[in-house]
């Protein structure tokens, strides 16, 4: 029953029936069954506060993103890649496509999309009617694609990773990380070669004000601390805990106002997540995949990171990244690291880029454009992602199996 009542509600939220909130379907199959006993509620606790550190690594990232938006940080960095084109549309796609890039290795693809795409609208989308759907449309790919570089730039790479080793981590994902930026880039450039010919207008230059600068520096501790922590194998939750109480006091942001651009929903969601995996291993349907993955590993290791890249690329895209992360992060507790972590993180990651309802920041994506009336067709983005997602997974893959 576990694993009808757990298939049923993930469906439920990627199909998001209308009128209904698509995070309620989860929680609602969690409590089935733990009313209904096949989850004890003992258990169910404890699969919750075994997951404090993906639960509070996502707090803390969603904190940083709210205190560092008011500071006015994120705006500068905006301004500076379009004052970085020279005019050019093509060099400024280019400047945004690099600047979320960046946002997203060090803090993360859900903060590139709440606190970026506004930015590339104001800045970029008003003031080319008819040609800007390219800048919006790279802002989320952007964020989906740089996710793997590093341990923190994804929670989902948190999730499956709890306690990387950092080296090695860069070893088999950095070089991966760089080619798939460029291959989206590349295809960006092909794809839109029309749309982003032409002049725009550079704004004025703006000094960056001292909260700026305040919370640049802010951003810039963060990551230094990630990495201490990661060195000393210390979780990350914590870590960005501290790093959103720093960058509220430096944006002088009260954590009350902060407290409500957080979306609770989203980590009452992934909370029912975990309380229905622990009833589907319970149930023995994850012992059998990892009995069927040991089996795969006898084919080779090209074929088992191309089948785990893939195969967790096309679950994200048909349930959201979100559970295929959590079932991955039990996956990879019994598996060989190498052979499987990477290219799932891989595939939970860049599959994303497939559908408008892959990951958590596409979905802030979209929730954005709708509420400035920006509709962006899924056909649209599908077309591109059947370019991107193939090409950017290939490419890892390769690296991958290269890298050992």
């Amino acid at each position: 029953m576990a694993l009808a009542v757990a298939a049923v509600a993930i469906l439920l939220l990627a199909l998001r029936p209308p009128r209904v909130p698509a995070w309620l379907w989860p929680i609602a199959g969690a409590a089935f069954l733990i009313v209904t006993g096949a989850e004890p509620l003992p258990s169910a606790a404890v699969a919750v506060a075994r997951q404090w550190n993906i639960l509070l690594f996502i707090l803390g990232l969603m904190a940083i993103s709210a205190a560092a938006d008011r500071s006015g940080a994120f705006e500068w960095i905006g301004d500076l890649a379009v004052r970085q084109a020279n005019g050019s549309r093509r060099r400024l796609f280019v400047m945004l496509f690099v600047a979320c890039c960046i946002v997203t290795l060090f803090l993360s693809n859900d903060a590139t999309a709440i606190a970026l795409t506004p930015i590339v609208y104001r800045a970029v989308y008003r003031g080319l009617p008819g040609f800007g759907k390219p800048y919006l449309l790279g802002c989320v790919f952007a964020a989906n694609t740089a996710s793997f570089g590093l341990p923190f730039s994804n929670p989902a790479n948190v999730l499956i990773l709890p306690h990387p080793q950092l080296a090695a981590y860069l070893w088999h994902l950095g070089p991966a990380q760089i080619a798939a930026i460029a291959v989206t880039l590349g295809i960006f450039l092909f794809f839109f070669s029309r749309e982003l010919q032409g002049h725009v207008e550079a704004p004025p230059w703006r000094a960056p004000s001292r909260r700026t600068i305040l919370a640049l520096g802010a951003f810039a501790a963060i990551v230094v601390a990630y990495v201490v922590a990661l060195l000393l194998h210390w979780p990350l939750g914590p870590i960005a805990l501290c790093g959103s109480l720093l960058t509220m006091a430096v944006a002088a942001t009260p954590p009350i106002d902060v407290a409500k651009h957080i979306s609770w929903k989203t980590l009452a969601l992934l909370a029912a997540l975990f309380v229905l995996l622990d009833a589907v291993v319970r149930g023995g349907f994850l012992a059998w995949t990892l009995a069927e993955l040991d089996r795969a590993l006898r084919y080779g290791n090209l074929a088992t990171i191309a089948a785990s890249a893939s195969g967790a690329a096309l679950l994200s895209n048909c349930f959201n990244n979100l559970p295929i992360a959590v079932a991955a992060a039990y996956i990879v507790e019994h598996i060989n690291v190498s052979q499987v972590a990477y290219p799932l993180i891989v595939g939970v990651d860049v599959g994303p880029n497939l559908v408008t309802t892959g990951s958590l920041a596409t979905i802030l994506w979209m929730t954005t454009l709708r509420g400035y009336g920006v509709r962006i067709g899924l056909l649209d983005y599908i077309r591109l992602g059947l370019l991107v997602v193939p090409a950017t997974i290939a490419v890892s893959v390769v690296w991958l199996w290269l890298s050992g």
